[in-house]
């Protein structure tokens, strides 16, 4: 096994990390392993009330990673931490409410300034409507509109991140 230090952390968070984080996950990875950043950057997923921990995506997320051609990988649920917190550069949670959960695990509520809504990434997309709503009670077009909106926000994380990196050589 390669032990590497990366130069930045993301952390994407939603409730049960079965949907919408490990997709964002998923595809961040992607994208930065066709940029050739996959060892500068760590990409991790996790949730705020996490009923399963160690339950993979989501399978209507698998059919959509297979369709789509991306890689879940070992993706699996687990539970956010203030540790994880603290170490990520970058918090990216899909709604509003995940920010105040989150706010919670710190004394007196105060996150880390890395925190903020994935949706915001994008530049298109107003501040009320940054929120990436969850498709587990949804069906198939659901998950489908959450990968794109996902993917429009990443556009707009990654171009961050390639800044920021270029700031760090």
């Amino acid at each position: 096994m390669i032990w590497w230090r990366p130069q930045l952390r993301v952390l994407f968070v939603c409730t049960a990390n079965v949907c919408r984080s490990p997709l964002a996950e998923a595809l961040l990875r992607q994208r930065l392993r066709g940029l050739g950043l996959q060892r500068r950057v760590a990409v991790a997923s996790a949730g705020t009330r996490v009923g399963q921990p160690g339950r993979p995506p989501d399978p209507r997320l698998r059919k959509l990673a297979l369709e789509a051609g991306f890689k879940l990988g070992r993706i699996r649920a687990r539970q956010v931490t203030p540790t994880m917190l603290a170490e990520s550069d970058h918090v990216l949670a899909m709604e509003p409410e995940h920010l105040q959960e989150l706010a919670a695990l710190f004394p007196g509520g105060e996150l880390p300034g890395a925190a903020r809504l994935l949706g915001s990434c994008d530049p298109s997309m107003t501040p009320a409507a940054a929120a990436i709503p969850d498709p587990y009670c949804s069906d198939w077009q659901g998950f489908c509109a959450v990968h794109e909106r996902i993917e429009a926000a990443l556009d707009g994380l990654v171009d961050t991140l390639l800044l920021e990196l270029e700031a760090r050589a």
